[in-house]
């Protein structure tokens, strides 16, 4: 159970970033759809699964798919990367008052002194602050759900389809594929460490559990309506300033997991630790940009291209099992 622990942990802490553990990202992909968001929920955490568990599998043959893949994943650890720091600092200039160009700069510095001591400290880091947000969350929302602070009437529920349901479908599409492809490195790092039924089994646990997380996170931000215009608004449903802190507290530290899987999605990409060390630099300086509009905008542009990547790897598998059938 330890080891299948340490890898559910390691696959969340590369999803839940700056835009899950804020608020941001689940307002943007899911709540915008009000009590539907809930179906949109669970189709994306069924296309998690469904994504991470083809990626776990595949073997890419043709050396100029694998060059197009490579140059994605570099693509979209940069671009991640960017967002993260954007995030880091902001959570610094928001909550705590400091500059953020000076919490974006410390979040730089941690994450590259926790990388060098390789993919075990990932590990580690991961199983200790992937159980303390989901334990400060579930006692968030059990806390205000008993003082009637949150109520969701879910008997409002209906399965029923919008006129315009290819629009609406395009947001959890683009989630599910942009988080799955942020977990790939990490993913993929797994696979030298342990078997891959122990990383199938966690990738369907992980799922289940980003549905549960993704799903209450979801609850308290559609009661909570006045929070809509924040660029954290999570962070913003708690008064009382002790477990504020602490959802602070894990927002920056999830924030540092995330970077370290994208750390790990450079050098997936690239093989030259100079070149590695001047994209972050670059990532670094980009990233002082404003959080929130980098996040809407580069998320939806990476789900867009992962998509296209997807049905690229596809279509090249089922090309090999015509030939070998042949």
């Amino acid at each position: 159970m330890g080891r299948i622990f340490a890898i559910i942990s390691t696959i969340l802490g590369s999803i839940i970033g700056a835009g899950f553990s804020t608020g941001q990202e689940i307002f943007y992909f899911f709540s915008q759809f009000k009590e539907k968001s809930f179906f949109y929920i669970g189709f994306s955490s069924i296309l998690i699964f469904l994504i991470l568990l083809y990626l776990v599998n595949i073997r890419i043959k043709s050396r100029i798919i694998l060059i197009i893949f490579k140059f994605y994943i570099l693509l979209f650890s940069v671009i991640t990367l960017i967002v993260m720091f954007s995030a880091f600092g902001q959570l610094g200039r928001e909550f705590l008052g400091v500059s953020r160009y000076i919490f974006t700069l410390l979040c730089f510095v941690m994450s590259i002194a926790i990388f060098k001591h390789g993919l075990l400290a990932v590990i580690n880091m991961n199983k200790v602050v992937v159980s303390i947000l989901i334990t400060a969350l579930i006692f968030v929302f059990l806390k205000a759900w008993h003082k009637n602070e949150i109520m969701f009437q879910f008997e409002s529920l209906r399965c029923t389809l919008p006129k315009d349901i290819l629009n609406h479908l395009i947001f959890p599409l683009l989630y599910s594929t942009y988080n799955s492809l942020l977990a790939f490195p990490v993913v993929n790092g797994l696979k030298e460490r342990f078997c891959q039924k122990e990383i199938k089994i966690s990738i369907g646990i992980s799922s289940i559990i980003i549905f549960f997380l993704l799903s209450i996170i979801n609850v308290m931000l559609l009661w909570e309506a006045n929070l809509q215009t924040s660029q954290m608004p999570l962070l913003k449903v708690e008064k009382n300033i002790i477990l504020q802190f602490v959802l602070i507290t894990c927002a920056l530290l999830e924030i540092l997991t995330t970077t370290l899987a994208n750390y790990m999605g450079l050098s997936y990409s690239i093989k030259n630790p100079k070149a590695e060390f001047v994209i972050i630099i670059l990532s670094l300086i980009l990233g002082f940009n404003e959080f929130q509009e980098l996040l809407r905008k580069l998320y939806s542009l990476m789900g867009y291209i992962g998509l296209g990547v997807i049905a690229m790897l596809s279509l090249s598998t089922l090309l090999l099992k015509d030939r070998r059938l042949k």
